[in-house]
C-alpha cells in the first residue's frame, strides 16, 4: 500500500517576464510551468489546484497541490509496533 506526503505552494498570480511569452496569459502559463517542473524535479507529482479565502484579504489565494510517495520511516519495518493494539 502506498503512503503519500503532500505539499501546497502558492500559485503564481501574475506572469514573469520572458522573451518567449508575449501575452499576460503566456507569461502566467510559463510561471506555472516553471513551478510544476521544479516540483517534479524533487519527486513531487502535481494533483490539483485549490483556492482559499484568507481572513482580512480580499479575493482568494490559489495553491498548487502536489504529492509524493513516502514511508515516513514508520512503514518500512523500523517501527513494528506501529498500528498494533496492545492488550492489557
Amino acid at each position: 500500500m502506498s503512503h503519500y506526503e503532500y505539499i501546497a505552494i502558492p500559485a503564481p498570480h501574475e506572469g514573469e517576464a520572458s522573451s518567449a511569452a508575449q501575452t499576460p496569459q503566456a507569461r502566467l502559463a510559463d510561471a506555472v510551468t516553471v513551478r510544476l517542473n521544479a516540483m517534479a524535479g524533487d519527486g513531487w507529482t502535481y494533483l490539483r489546484s485549490d483556492e482559499f479565502t484568507l481572513n482580512g484579504v480580499e479575493g482568494k489565494q490559489a495553491v498548487l497541490i502536489f504529492r509524493r510517495e513516502s514511508d515516513f520511516g514508520v512503514f518500512a519495518g523500523d517501527k513494528p509496533e506501529y498500528g498494533t493494539f496492545a492488550t492489557p
